[in-house]
């Protein structure tokens, strides 16, 4: 036999429960929304340093291979990086900057980034 169920026990939701729920996921939201952001830009900032030490790696080997760093322009310089083996292809920025290679003198050369500038430890 069905149970009698008066108006008073009518099930769903009331707005204020509706609005309260709502008010916690625009908290949560609130919350993990920059963690998020700061992620992505810790990602890309780890992947730029991480591309800059390859680059010194193989400019290291090119000039051991040769005697000396390859000469030219920044795009010269990860071409012939790349013709002669020492990278798969030339690396991109991940947040669509530029690498810049600086050579100091004939025993240093720096790797900078146009967005995160010099990382790591040359």
């Amino acid at each position: 036999m069905p149970k009698y169920r008066g108006k008073d026990s009518e099930q769903g939701f009331t707005l204020i429960e509706m609005v309260v729920a709502v008010l916690i996921v625009a908290v949560m939201i609130t919350v993990v929304t920059p963690r998020l952001i700061s992620a992505g830009q810790r990602a890309e900032t780890t992947a730029c340093e991480q591309n800059q030490r390859n680059i010194r790696a193989a400019l290291a080997e090119y000039d051991l291979l040769h005697g000396a760093y390859p000469t030219g322009d920044t795009s010269v310089q990860l071409q012939a990086l790349v013709d002669d083996n020492i990278l798969d292809s030339v690396p991109k920025e991940p947040s669509g900057g530029s690498y810049v290679i600086n050579d100091i003198d004939a025993n240093n050369v720096t790797v900078e980034c146009s967005i995160h500038n010099q990382l790591g430890a040359p």
